[in-house]
């Protein structure tokens, strides 16, 4: 892990970085849409014990009961055993009072459909309403709908932008982070790469983790305007692993597997490996299960990789498929069972891996030999 007194003085220095024109398309893939709030830590769906969880990437307006920050609000109604109603009365009331805090929680509440049935026009009213009165995070929640259209028709990048830009300016992270992605991309502004960048920069010296990615993305690839640089990646990366952001766990693991920007490292590369395909990341769960399989990094265990593939094959990831087919042709870690091979093989064909279409191609002709 990095320091934090050293991290904000490695990204202050990026900030100044000189940007050089990028070769070719400077889009990046949008990997994650804007987070539902929060720059805080959210809490989980209301339940007997009030637990909270770390803030992460969720990618839609229907998972925001996950991803909502309530500013202690959520842990009074746990704590006083008020149910979700009487918990939304009491927002109304407040909100219908003028307090800006009570509005957001209303739209909260209509949007999540606690006490409520759930509405999006009407979160989306409480959250205009909120955002008038310079509610930080209802300006972002605001964005976020105008952006995707919830609750809102037609969709309005622009408008999107505009609430965004008011939330970043708060030192919301999140809100920075997508207002990065709208210059990025030219959704609801001109597409200015170097904007983007400045404003990733920003982010991450925020401590946002999705920024620190992505601004790591863009010097490991040499993307929007910035020179490859695998060393300074690989302390981004590390950044927003530390903050438990599994796909930063999986490229810093490919950063130590084959020693870019940093030493090269088998057993480090295996454990972040591990540590992001915990958090259910698929290509993570396939590399992990390579390492068992191979056993490097780690002591091998195909009993391991086969839990493994078979993890990352669930989620749809052709190579998992294809190696989990192998496994059960020679029997590896698994009973040899040639019509689960068949069946994985099948899978791993489907989406055009060409090893799995040759060894498939392999068993159905040896079972028309048999036959005949």
């Amino acid at each position: 892990p990095v320091p934090q007194a050293d991290a904000k003085k490695m990204l202050q220095k990026m900030l100044s970085l000189p940007l050089c024109r990028s070769k070719g398309s400077s889009s990046l893939i949008l990997r994650a849409a804007p987070r539902f709030l929060s720059s805080s830590i959210a809490p989980r769906s209301p339940c007997a014990n009030g637990s909270r969880l770390d803030r992460g990437s969720f990618p839609a307006v229907s998972n925001a009961v996950a991803a909502t920050s309530w500013h202690g609000l959520v842990s009074r109604q746990l704590s006083t055993g008020s149910s979700e109603e009487a918990y939304f009365e009491r927002c109304k009331a407040e909100a219908e009072a003028g307090i800006a805090e009570a509005m957001f929680e209303l739209g909260m509440c209509h949007l999540a459909g606690r006490g409520c049935p759930m509405d999006e026009k009407a979160a989306v009213d409480w959250y205009q309403r909120a955002a008038d009165l310079g509610h930080m995070e209802a300006q972002y929640n605001l964005g976020v709908c105008h952006y995707y259209g919830r609750g809102i028709s037609p969709r309005n990048p622009a408008e999107a932008v505009k609430w965004y830009q008011k939330a970043a300016e708060k030192g919301h992270t999140a809100a920075e982070y997508a207002l990065g992605m709208c210059y990025e991309k030219g959704r609801g502004v001109d597409k200015d790469t170097n904007k983007a960048i400045e404003i990733f920069a920003k982010a991450a010296d925020h401590g946002d983790a999705a920024a620190q990615f992505k601004l790591g993305e863009c010097f490991y690839y040499g993307r929007s305007g910035l020179e490859e640089n695998f060393e300074k990646a690989a302390q981004l990366f590390s950044l927003a692993a530390d903050q438990g952001l599994a796909k930063a766990q999986y490229q810093l693991g490919l950063c130590h597997y084959y020693g870019q920007g940093v030493e090269s490292s088998e057993s480090k590369a295996a454990h972040l490996f591990l540590r992001a395909a915990t958090s259910g990341h698929p290509q993570a769960e396939y590399q992990i299960a390579s390492c068992y399989y191979s056993g490097r990094g780690v002591e091998k265990s195909l009993d391991k990789a086969v839990e493994w593939f078979e993890k990352a094959a669930s989620q749809s990831h052709p190579v998992a498929q294809y190696s989990l087919g192998q496994c059960y042709y020679y029997g590896r870690g698994v009973a040899k069972d040639e019509d689960k091979a068949l069946q994985f093989y099948r899978m791993a064909a489907s989406q055009g891996h060409a090893q799995a279409k040759y060894w498939l191609g392999i068993i159905l002709q040896q079972k028309q030999q048999s036959k005949a």
